[in-house]
């Protein structure tokens, strides 16, 4: 992410909106995870309650069938069984008048879970049933059929949620198996042990637990989120602070900087005239020159020195000196090309050096030097004629390897030669 980036997400709504965003998805989750877990439990309890059950319920039966038969006295709980009205033995009186009456062993199942039901010791359903039920009320229901078939193929027990909401239940059911010489000692499967509870019964149980926890989660959320809120405030300022101040050193690196390169073009400009001084020449023809090493082409060095300097400063003062040195400077500015480098010596001194100047002669170059000088000299109202003397030397880079030293000594003989013929009243130029 680049500092832009950064700063802009520091400014903008995301920056407050996608953690509290994160953070409401995390305790939304958690919320729903808990609450979740709350219900498995639930669903795990029914589960190993009625797997319990169950082992009563078949230790109940088993008890039943190895006493042979059970009588229980008559009461409006334990009715005579229709199913057993042939037994011979179905109504038995003791001696001392109490009236008994055998039951089945689903029928003490039944009157079990009656009893425990009426004084709540349980809150589930417990029923035997069978796939050739004696009493009719213990033929099984569409998912307890389903359940039978399903033990055949070998299941060992059933546990399902059967409707929603308030009236869900939960369901859950084993095989009785029991052998037979016909079967040669293999269980077959005669019934099963039924047992269901209403869902809302576990839930009302859970659900101020459940309460507590949305109380907890949107506690935590509020608390957390507060601190959040501060957090990110204080690393928004930070964040704001250190951009700043980011900023400011760039600004202060920039001005730093430029004043580098200020300083460094004033050590390698004149000051008087704006060219480049002595120091500068070496860097920048150095430059220049090896520039055109790579290009192979033609090089010019001219070296100009004012005629009667000492003259001009003796009789009109050093002021009309600088107005003359900047006067030269000013028509060799006019005479050569931007990308020429120009620049003062020292004193009178000047020198010019032209690159990939292959259709450029030297007397060409010197005819336009005279040409501006005299259209200086016409146009100014001095008491006294501007005059240059100069040295032009080439260097064919193609042929030979040139020097910016070598150069100039050859040129600044070449412009002592041309300042000897003018004070001999000779004039010419020389070309080397």
């Amino acid at each position: 992410m680049s500092k832009g980036t950064g700063t802009f997400l520091l400014k903008s709504r995301k920056f407050w909106a996608l953690p509290m965003l994160v953070w409401l998805m995390l305790i939304c989750v958690s919320l729903g995870w808990n609450i979740y877990s709350l219900k498995q439990n639930a669903l795990t309890t029914f589960k190993q309650e009625a797997q319990t059950l169950t082992e009563v319920v078949l230790s109940t039966m088993l008890w039943a069938e190895q006493h042979g038969q059970v009588y229980l006295p008559v009461s409006e709980w334990i009715p005579k069984e229709p199913f057993f009205a042939e037994l011979p033995y179905r109504d038995v009186e003791t001696t001392c008048g109490l009236r008994l009456t055998q039951v089945s062993p689903g029928a003490i199942i039944h009157q079990q879970a009656e009893f425990g039901w009426l004084h709540g010791l349980t809150r589930k359903s417990i029923r035997v049933v069978s796939l050739q039920p004696l009493n009719p009320v213990d033929a099984p229901d569409q998912w307890e059929g389903d359940a039978l078939q399903m033990f055949k193929g070998g299941l060992v027990e059933r546990f399902a949620i059967a409707g929603d909401g308030e009236e869900a239940m939960f369901k859950y059911m084993v095989p009785i198996r029991t052998a037979s010489a016909q079967t040669l000692g293999k269980d077959i499967i005669v019934g099963g042990v039924s047992v269901r509870e209403w869902a809302r019964t576990r839930f009302v149980v859970i659900k101020p637990q459940i309460n507590g926890m949305i109380i907890s989660h949107v506690f935590i959320f509020f608390t957390v989120g507060l601190a959040m809120v501060f957090l990110l405030f204080r690393l928004r300022c930070q964040g704001l602070s250190l951009d700043r101040i980011n900023k400011e050193q760039k600004a202060m690196i920039a001005k730093l900087d430029e004043s580098e390169l200020k300083l460094k073009e004033m050590s390698i400009t004149d000051e008087l005239t704006g060219l480049a001084n002595r120091r500068g020449f070496f860097v920048l023809g150095a430059e220049k020159l090896d520039a055109t090493k790579r290009k192979q082409t033609k090089n010019w060095l001219v070296f100009i020195d004012i005629d009667g300097m000492k003259s001009i400063n003796d009789n009109y003062g050093h002021n009309e000196g600088d107005r003359a040195l900047a006067a030269a400077a000013d028509i060799l500015k006019q005479t050569f090309r931007n990308s020429d480098v120009i620049a003062r010596m020292g004193g009178d001194e000047f020198v010019v050096m032209l690159s990939e100047a292959d259709t450029i002669s030297g007397d060409t170059i010197l005819t336009r030097l005279q040409n501006n000088i005299d259209t200086c000299n016409a146009a100014n109202n001095t008491n006294y004629r501007l005059s240059l003397s100069a040295g032009i030397v080439e260097c064919d880079l193609c042929e030979k390897n040139c020097s910016v030293g070598e150069l100039l000594k050859k040129a600044d003989e070449l412009m002592y030669e041309n300042k000897r013929i003018k004070k001999t009243g000779k004039a010419g130029r020389e070309t080397a």
